[in-house]
């Protein structure tokens, strides 16, 4: 019987439970970090009744030598690795609004959702 009691406990230290609406903003920051690198991410907070999580993030790929093209491919793809990351482990959240930014200068704004179009505008001198 005790056996019985430590497996119940052990299976419920496990499960994942949901996170509370004060800790989803900071969860979703480190699921980021982990992708982009620690201390890049400047904001995180929940928007849209919990739905969606607004981020502002210093670029981890930016390097001035690199074609506005390719700048413009890696922007995207730290976007998209950041947005799955975070929609992989919180199930509530369908949308990242997101800014990416060199120093003062934002390079690119968009949207990841779960259920729309990716959406990415860059700016002037990258193109967009």
């Amino acid at each position: 019987m005790r056996w019985g009691v430590v497996a119940a406990l052990a299976l419920l230290a496990l499960w994942p439970l949901p996170a509370a609406a004060d800790d989803t903003a900071g969860i979703a920051k480190n699921l980021a970090e982990n992708i982009l690198g620690r201390g890049l991410v400047r904001s995180s907070r929940v928007i849209e009744d919990g739905r969606t999580i607004e981020m502002v993030w210093e670029s981890a790929t930016y390097k001035p030598a690199n074609s506005s093209a390719f700048t413009r491919e890696l922007l995207e793809v730290e976007a998209k690795f950041a947005s799955e990351a975070i929609f992989r482990v919180l199930a509530q959240i369908r949308g990242l609004q997101f800014e990416i930014m060199l120093g003062k200068r934002s390079l690119c704004s968009g949207r990841a959702s779960r259920d729309r179009p990716f959406r990415i505008i860059f700016a002037r001198d990258l193109g967009g």
